[in-house]
């Protein structure tokens, strides 16, 4: 009998949310992703007989699940969750808002009563009790659960009819629940595969592009006008390193190889299926807009094969259906669109046929009612009664009776419009790829070092896709500069663990809508002591002065300096800076200066007055005063950050996210008095 066979993939995947510096969960999404959809999306299959599914779990995905598990303090939403709400800072509570309004209105918001009424008053009033931010908290952790744990987890379902009122001590227990959760995770994966209900499938290991990683040119062959990156950095080394490390990742986890493996945005190159072929990768998928670049049809629903390895080509129409358009339909309606599209595909043919539905697992499923439950148990039921479908993994359809076509070659490209312009191509991506290849051979330089293997797994995970995909204008996030800043710290941080000091555009953001502050100019000359105290209200009276907070995001809740005056007169250039000084005494501070080169001066910060040979003068008591002859400076006009350094060691950088543009060449003779 002829057969349809649907073959659906649902990809797992976050970006690694890990300050390298901090060694803390930045942002906290693969923790509320886990608790939502982890589980959720494969108990969703286990509990339809005829329903089987591939599931691609990207190994730098588990590591984090793991990091969870092993180490939950490493997750700064999680730490200051737990903390009394009465004991949270001012800057921690902005940190925490900024997440815990991060939840679908419609879907996630509305549906609970009191989570809908203190978002009302909060974008009313920008005011909440105690009570309120207590209950905020508890009703977010709630919102993102899902339908599983709301089924079957006793505690979770008595928060959810208690509505209001919670406990710290209520919301503490919740937060251990929810972590105890996450180490079913793993576990219900190889359990289901054990049983053969499901598939497991892998990525290499940070999610990079491996087509660009081992020819950057590749990036042509699908679009020839791209404008590239200027880089001479070789990557085909590290492609290598990502698969490899992902098939031992995978075999230590689950016992054997992966048969098929989902590339990292569905992005092939004749290079890449090679690469797979030589780790005797049975099967791997990308999208219909490749297979059309390369053959010049979207022929789609049969088995292609390239040498040794099978290729299947995902359904756009349907892959993209679920993922963006029937979130807007009722159940029905969108069901029945799916089904007849199969059945369309089923008519037109006397030969068996498959059909690859290949999509992100995980960040739909908000836009759904209910996390998609309504939806995918009418479709799963639907999809169980058609006798003419039989939906199966990737590696069962290679079993099957289906049309198996030669391909000689294909063309580079990803499952986003067939090519690669989503990571590479506007001048913000270009610039990212540069600094990556500048670092790249800087590291090289430094292969005999002891500490090259520790400093190249910040190269590596700096080669992940999503840093690219969130540059340029073709993508929008309110997080866009803390994936900014947490590529750029990346990079940095391979200088820091060999002792280099990183060059100074890596301090700048390249993302091009970063904040910047209000800068008050200074209004006149001006001559303080320094003596690391205000020695009268008139000596900084005329300075300019930048509040250091104003790029204060999601990602801090500590900054040590907050404020920085700064003046000068025909001689000096004065700076001062208040803040926590007596918590970093003893420490040193780094003043860089950019112009078209970098000139950095270090100071102790100390009580006792610091001098060196070129007049450069210090001291820091109850704030930090110094004093730097302007002929060290060279230019008027410079970019201006600071680095606190202890035992050699980057403690922070301010501004955090970007630097600071000050212009000191007006001249005030005309009002100027001594």
């Amino acid at each position: 009998m002829k057969k349809l066979y649907l073959c659906f993939l649902w990809h797992m995947h976050q970006p690694w949310y890990i300050d390298p510096f901090t060694q803390e969960f930045e942002m906290p999404w693969v923790f509320l992703h886990a608790i939502k959809d982890y589980y959720e999306m494969p108990w969703l299959v286990s509990r339809y007989k005829k329903i089987k599914a591939t599931f691609n779990l990207v190994p730098s995905l588990i590591k984090q699940l793991q990091i969870y598990s092993e180490n939950p303090s490493s997750c700064k939403f999680l730490n200051l969750s737990k903390k009394d709400v009465d004991k949270i800072s001012v800057a921690e509570k902005d940190y925490l808002l900024k997440i815990l309004f991060s939840a679908n209105l419609t879907t996630m918001i509305k549906p609970i009563p009191r989570y809908f009424q203190i978002y009302q008053k909060y974008m009313t009033t920008q005011n909440l009790t105690n009570q309120d931010f207590l209950d905020l908290q508890v009703l977010f952790l709630l919102s993102w659960t899902g339908n599983y744990l709301r089924e079957n987890n006793r505690y979770i379902k008595t928060l959810l009819e208690k509505g209001k009122d919670f406990t710290q001590e209520e919301k503490e227990k919740l937060i251990n629940v929810l972590l105890d959760f996450l180490k079913e995770i793993i576990p219900f994966y190889k359990k289901l595969e054990s049983d053969r209900k499901i598939e497991i499938t892998t990525t290499p290991y940070y999610h990079p592009i491996l087509p660009l990683l081992l020819n950057i040119e590749s990036a042509k062959e699908s679009k020839p006008d791209i404008s590239l990156p200027k880089i001479t950095a070789n990557f085909k080394e590290d492609a290598v390193y990502h698969l490899n490390s992902a098939l031992d990742e995978y075999q230590s986890i689950f016992d054997k190889k992966p048969n098929g493996l989902w590339p990292a945005e569905g992005s092939l190159s004749n290079q890449t299926l090679d690469l797979f072929i030589e780790h005797k990768i049975k099967w791997t998928a990308t999208d219909e807009d490749v297979l059309y670049n390369s053959i010049g049809k979207r022929d789609k629903y049969k088995i292609y094969k390239y040498k040794d390895v099978y290729l299947f080509f995902r359904d756009r129409y349907l892959s993209d259906s679920i993922g963006f358009r029937y979130q807007n339909m009722n159940e029905k309606d969108a069901v029945d669109d799916f089904i007849s599209h199969l059945k369309s595909i089923y008519n037109s043919s006397q030969h068996c046929q498959v059909v690859s539905v290949i999509l992100d697992g995980e960040n739909a499923w908000e836009f759904y009612k209910n996390n998609g439950k309504d939806f995918f148990d009418r479709l799963y039921f639907e999809i169980s009664h058609q006798k003419w479908i039989e939906c199966i993994t990737f590696s069962e359809v290679l079993e099957k009776n289906v049309e198996t076509e030669n391909l000689e070659s294909i063309k580079a490209g990803s499952w986003i419009y067939g090519n690669f312009t989503t990571w590479i191509g506007h001048p913000e991506k270009n610039t990212a790829w540069e600094y990556l290849s500048e670092t790249r051979n800087f590291l090289e330089s430094e292969k005999e070092n002891d500490l090259y293997k520790k400093a190249i797994e910040y190269i590596y995970i700096a080669e992940g896709s999503d840093w690219f995909w969130w540059y340029g204008d073709d993508h929008f996030t309110i997080y866009a500069d803390k994936f900014d800043l947490l590529f750029r710290s990346n990079l940095m941080k391979v200088y820091d663990v060999l002792g280099k000091k990183p060059p100074a555009k890596l301090s700048k953001p390249i993302k091009q809508t970063f904040k910047q502050p209000v800068i008050k100019k200074p209004k006149n000359y001006i001559k303080p002591t320094i003596d690391g105290k205000i020695t009268n209200y008139f000596e900084w009276l005329f300075s300019g002065e930048i509040d250091l907070t104003f790029d204060l995001s999601s990602m801090n809740t500590e900054i040590l300096l907050n404020k920085l005056y700064y003046g000068y007169d025909k001689e000096n250039f004065y700076l001062r800076f208040d803040g926590s000084v007596n918590q970093i005494k003893n420490d040193i501070l780094r003043l860089n200066f950019i112009t078209d080169k970098e000139i950095s001066f270090s100071v102790p910060i100390s009580n006792e007055k610091y001098t060196d040979e070129n007049g450069v003068e210090a001291v820091s008591e109850k704030i930090i005063e110094i004093k730097i002859p302007l002929n060290l400076l060279n230019e008027k006009k410079f970019e201006f950050y600071i680095e606190i350094l202890k035992d050699s060691q980057l403690l922070q950088k301010l501004p955090v996210c970007s630097i600071i543009m000050l212009d000191i060449s007006e001249n005030f003779d005309y009002d100027w008095m001594v």
